[in-house]
């Protein structure tokens, strides 16, 4: 019995970290003009503007200006890897520029949660990232 309580306690602390890790290795370099949001939406990766985040039930797109990603996100957006996929989610952004309608907005990603990958090259279908998801909502 205390096997079993000692393997569930490293699973959740090894969980635990993923998502402050997700949380924290994102780095904003420049000076946001707004406060902080937190926005839902799909993040991908493309030639021309790199990275962008559709939000969600809009026509808006955000060009990500972040130099790095998350190691636990990176695979995901190499263009040429067999991994290349779409990620939706829940992302803190901080704008650097203010709204133009009509035009793709400068933010830079200083958190995301709750991450769900849709593989773009494989037949399967989409899955959490399970170290970005809060204890409580991993079933």
């Amino acid at each position: 019995m205390k096997l079993v309580a000692r393997i569930l306690i490293g699973l959740m602390v090894w969980l635990s970290t993923g998502l402050a890790a997700a949380q924290s290795a994102w780095t904003c370099e420049g000076t946001p003009v707004e406060p902080c949001v937190t926005r839902h939406g799909r993040l991908s990766s493309q030639n021309g503007i790199g990275r962008k985040i559709w939000l969600v039930g809009t026509t808006r797109m955000l060009a990500v200006s972040n130099a790095s990603v998350p190691p636990v996100i990176e695979k995901y957006l190499e263009m040429t890897s067999d991994n290349h996929s779409y990620i939706f989610g829940d992302f803190e952004v901080c704008f650097l520029e203010p709204d133009v309608p009509g035009h793709i907005r400068s933010a830079c990603v200083t958190g995301a949660e709750k991450l769900v990958v849709e593989p773009l090259r494989r037949r399967e279908p989409p899955f959490r990232l399970l170290s970005t998801w809060p204890a409580n909502a991993r079933r």
